[in-house]
């Protein structure tokens, strides 16, 4: 996908993958960087699956909190005849908690404070949102090189009013 467009958006590189698709690096037509997680195409067909995709990207814009990833839009369009829908997010340059475990044999005490106080705060921010998060996990959790904490990946998030009716 590296230097497609889709949309507004020239894809530069591949960040990761998950279970709903691909994240990758991008320029919007500012010039601005920002990450697209495109859905795998085949989820699409799956019963229910578009309507999570559309949670996902409401839960994402209630949120607007500096340990948060910010979901700056949702869209869709036709690339050599395939279907892509994607969201728009805020583009962070860090590691993953999952990564950084990796690398490290023992996160130090003062930085493991820091994220665990980082992390309870961008929750405090979702769940003020009505936001459930639901899926919360290192390979969630990413640091910045200046050690700011973001939590990101509300994929199977579910808004709090849908919760209680279902519980």
């Amino acid at each position: 996908m590296e230097g497609k467009e889709l949309g507004a958006y020239r894809i530069q590189a591949e960040l990761g993958s998950g279970g709903m698709g691909k994240v990758y690096k991008a320029l919007d037509d500012n010039g601005d960087t920002v990450a697209l997680k495109i859905v795998h195409p085949h989820l699409l067909e799956a019963p229910g699956f578009f309507k999570r995709f559309l949670r996902e990207a409401e839960a994402g814009r209630r949120i607007e909190h500096p340990n948060v990833v910010r979901t700056l839009d949702v869209d869709a369009t036709v690339l050599d005849d395939r279907h892509y829908h994607y969201l728009v997010m805020e583009y962070v340059e860090g590691q993953t908690l999952s990564e950084l475990l990796g690398e490290l044999e023992r996160v130090p005490e003062v930085l493991c404070r820091h994220i665990g106080r980082e992390v309870a705060v961008a929750l405090e921010a979702i769940h003020a949102a009505g936001v459930v998060h639901r899926d919360l996990k290192p390979e969630n959790v990413l640091i910045t090189p200046d050690q700011a904490i973001k939590v990101m990946d509300l994929s199977v998030a579910s808004l709090a009013d849908e919760a209680m009716r279902l519980s």
